[in-house]
């Protein structure tokens, strides 16, 4: 009968001893959960603010500027911008022009040859300039305020006829500027069917589509990297 009590007071001391051990294990761990959950909602808020910032500056881009044809960025292809070029290493032949190229070619497609091509204004500002010139046929300039910088931006190779905008107009991005010049045409001074599209930084009127040195390039921005 004794051993009986005796074997039910050790058992009830094991499964108290057992009760505390558990309970004092859960304590310390628990802390450790709510911790690490903490530290995850915290990085959670920082990619969500991080995400945040890069979809208002993508914003902020877009409204800035606009392709001044569909599909631009994927267009520059054969010259883009800072690309030196001789007439024996230009990747358009044949080639009559040498130096460091200023601004992006968008190239025109197989389809677009007989087609008209409209070009849109790439960002909101005043038109400076329209005229015809050497090694573009028609020309367009354009002021504008890029990322709080004046600049001026240049159109090369439109038919001059299109551009229906008065000097001193001011333009929206994405209004209607004017239309690509027939390939192979005084319209575009003999080149192929594309748009010179350069970004000059100031507000003077500089159309030069080649220079001879990296500083002479320094003074204009690339194009691409306001085009999608």
């Amino acid at each position: 009968m004794k051993s009986k009590i005796y074997l039910s007071l050790i058992f009830i001391v094991v499964a108290i001893v057992f009760g505390i051990i558990f309970l004092m294990t859960k304590d310390v761990q628990a802390p450790q959960v709510n911790n690490q959950k903490t530290i995850s909602n915290i990085q959670q808020a920082i990619d969500n603010n991080q995400n945040s910032t890069d979809n208002e500056q993508q914003i902020q881009n877009s409204a800035q500027t606009f392709d001044p044809i569909a599909n631009a960025l994927s267009r520059i292809t054969k010259k883009p911008f800072g690309i030196f070029i001789t007439p024996k290493t230009s990747p358009v032949q044949p080639e009559r022009f040498q130096g460091y190229h200023t601004g992006s070619d968008l190239e025109t497609t197989s389809e677009e040859q007989n087609t008209d091509v409209s070009v849109m204004a790439f960002c909101e500002g005043k038109l400076l300039e329209k005229k015809i010139a050497s090694g573009y046929g028609g020309v367009a300039v354009e002021s504008c305020l890029l990322e709080g910088q004046n600049v001026t931006v240049v159109y090369g190779h439109l038919r001059l006829s299109s551009i229906t905008a008065k000097v001193g107009n001011q333009l929206k991005s994405g209004d209607f500027l004017g239309k690509l010049g027939k390939g192979f045409s005084s319209e575009t001074d003999g080149e192929r069917k594309h748009l010179h599209l350069a970004i000059h930084k100031g507000s003077s009127i500089n159309i030069l589509g080649y220079v001879q040195s990296k500083a002479q390039l320094s003074e204009w921005l690339d194009s691409a990297r306001y085009l999608q």
